[in-house]
């Protein structure tokens, strides 16, 4: 009886140990084909939820799969981050380790980071985005009335079609005994097309955070791993 009980504890710890070594390789492999498929300049963080792990392999189901990258390009855009969890995924052990894997998920929620220093380029030459109290405002020195005048105002932010729409509200300009705030909210107004997102995801969100504007996004079906690299 004693040595039945050695030899199931030592099968349990064998079994702990394959599960988890199964699942950091399966980890690994996902990072590695993402940053293949998105021509990352570093591979993602990739997390597999669920316990244990050897269930979800052989069945090829995997109930969620959370996946962080750092900077990606889409398109003329640089992403500073895209934190995505994919959830009902179908990808079995042996496709994931084949030489073309192919892995799909029923649905996904993202979040992606895109930096200020994007809208900043689309700014005129002089206006800077920075935090003030916690929140982000352009500020500068901008030509106006052919003199150059301080000027200031926040950020309103949201998705008008194709495009992501920067409007100045709160404008504030140095004293100069004119009225040009029109002027400076019509220079101050940027447009930046959406690009675009990797994993198929649609913008269903957009907030002006201190560090950066976030975008929530959505998407349905999803080819994690093989196909086409969703961007343009």
């Amino acid at each position: 009886m004693r040595k039945f009980l050695v030899f199931l504890v030592l099968l349990l710890i064998l079994l702990v140990v394959a599960d988890r070594g199964l699942h950091a390789a399966a980890q690994s492999e996902i990072a590695k084909r993402v940053s293949a498929q998105y021509e990352l300049a570093s591979e993602p963080d990739v997390t597999i939820g669920g316990i244990p792990f050897l269930t979800q392999a052989v069945g090829g189901n995997y109930s969620e799969i959370n996946i962080v990258t750092g900077a990606m390009n889409v398109g003329d855009v640089q992403l500073e981050r895209v934190d995505v969890t994919a959830r009902d995924v179908q990808a079995p052990i042996s496709e994931l380790m084949s030489s073309a894997p192919q892995a799909t998920a029923g649905r996904a929620e993202a979040t992606v980071k895109l930096p200020y220093s994007e809208l900043q380029k689309r700014l005129p030459e002089g206006i800077v985005i920075n935090n003030e109290g916690g929140e982000p405002r352009m500020s500068g020195d901008l030509s106006l009335g052919g003199f150059s005048r301080p000027v200031s105002a926040g950020l309103d932010i949201a998705v008008q079609g194709d495009a992501i729409a920067v409007t100045p509200v709160d404008v504030q300009i140095g004293d100069t005994g004119l009225d040009l705030a029109g002027q400076v909210e019509q220079r101050l107004a940027v447009s930046l097309p959406i690009p675009r997102l990797p994993f198929g995801l649609e913008i269903t969100g957009i907030e002006a955070k201190p560090g950066g504007v976030e975008v929530s996004a959505e998407a349905a079906d999803v080819q994690l791993i093989g196909g086409q690299a969703q961007q343009g």
